[in-house]
């Protein structure tokens, strides 16, 4: 029973700890990606995530440059974070060994391909990136997933008032209170936010987002919530984890059945309004090029599964994907 005890109480430590760094470090203004990169003939751009959620971002991205032309060349990396098949981030015991792994796996990305800005595409290691060694040296801008969709979720809020939101994530986005401390920060009142942890939910959803299984889990998460929400007023639903978003046609379909009015905060599509650049001289020519790697496999049940919904996107984000490059021991 002590021995029980003491595991809690270092959990809670570990919670505060963490929640405590953020409130210090994640409320940096977002780096202006106009300013930095404005006059730049090409620039290449790493986009990385502990899995394929946060590849929408990239497909978007290319979209986005390959249709404005900005530069002459855009180059876009994706670089999966995870050091092999079998490595979860959110099984590691406490905040700062996720820190600790992304720290070195952020160091070897920086070295194999030199990127002009990182975007972490991934909520549960946006929370863990201001405890990094790698944040503490790094000169390159990099832009966290969690900031921008708390840029959303109190735009929405300020917006409609008596509303509320629902941030639904990991155990390590949700357990961090990231979102929840910077909401607060900003003057929204902690009674309009309630959080929910998914377990495996992100798991599921790459291997098949639009199975009965990942249904199943949306409803009963969903379902699950634990603060009491008033079904007639308007609610947000942010999908704090970047697969989330490959299976929102599920969860939409889910909220219209418990609330009156419910509208989705997808923070990838927000990753992606960054490289709309409303003062930028469009060129008239230019290209983009896409190229994916990763030191963990990808099965060919997560290639066709996140290919087939990225394709509408942009097809050479579909090509990419396919032909990835598996990289041996780059982590």
């Amino acid at each position: 029973m002590k021995n029980k005890t003491r595991t809690l109480l270092f959990c809670s430590l570990q919670v505060v700890l963490l929640s405590l760094l953020l409130c210090g470090n994640t409320t940096a203004q977002i780096p202006d990606l106009q300013k930095l990169l404005q006059g730049r003939d090409t620039v290449r751009i790493l986009v990385t995530d502990s899995g394929l959620g946060g590849y929408s971002v990239a497909a978007g991205i290319d979209s986005c440059l390959s249709a404005n032309k900005y530069f002459k060349h855009a180059q876009i990396i994706f670089c999966n974070a995870l050091p092999n098949s079998n490595f979860r981030y959110n099984e590691l015991p406490d905040a700062q060994s996720k820190a600790d792994v992304f720290s070195v796996v952020l160091s070897k990305m920086q070295k194999s391909f030199n990127p002009d800005v990182i975007l972490i595409a991934c909520n549960t290691l946006s929370v863990v990136y201001p405890i990094t060694a790698f944040a503490r040296t790094n000169t390159v801008p990099v832009i966290g997933v969690v900031e921008l969709g708390v840029a959303a979720i109190t735009d929405s809020l300020r917006s409609h008032p008596g509303s509320s939101t629902i941030i639904l994530g990991t155990e390590t986005t949700v357990q961090s209170g990231a979102h929840r401390e910077l909401l607060l920060k900003k003057n929204i009142d902690d009674n309009r936010i309630i959080t929910q942890a998914c377990p495996n939910l992100e798991s599921e959803i790459q291997v098949s987002p639009g199975s009965d299984m990942v249904s199943g889990l949306i409803e009963f998460y969903l379902e699950d919530i634990s603060k009491p929400v008033n079904a007639e007023k308007k609610v947000f639903a942010a999908l704090c984890c970047t697969h989330y978003g490959f299976s929102k046609a599920l969860f939409q379909n889910k909220l219209n059945g418990l609330f009156k009015a419910a509208t989705i905060i997808n923070p990838n599509d927000e990753m992606i309004k960054l490289f709309s650049f409303p003062d930028f001289h469009h060129a008239g020519f230019g290209s983009t090029s896409i190229a994916v790697y990763s030191q963990a496999k990808f099965s060919e049940e997560e290639k066709s599964a996140i290919g087939a919904l990225i394709a509408p996107v942009s097809q050479k984000a579909y090509k990419a994907l396919e032909a990835y490059t598996q990289l041996e021991g780059i982590f």
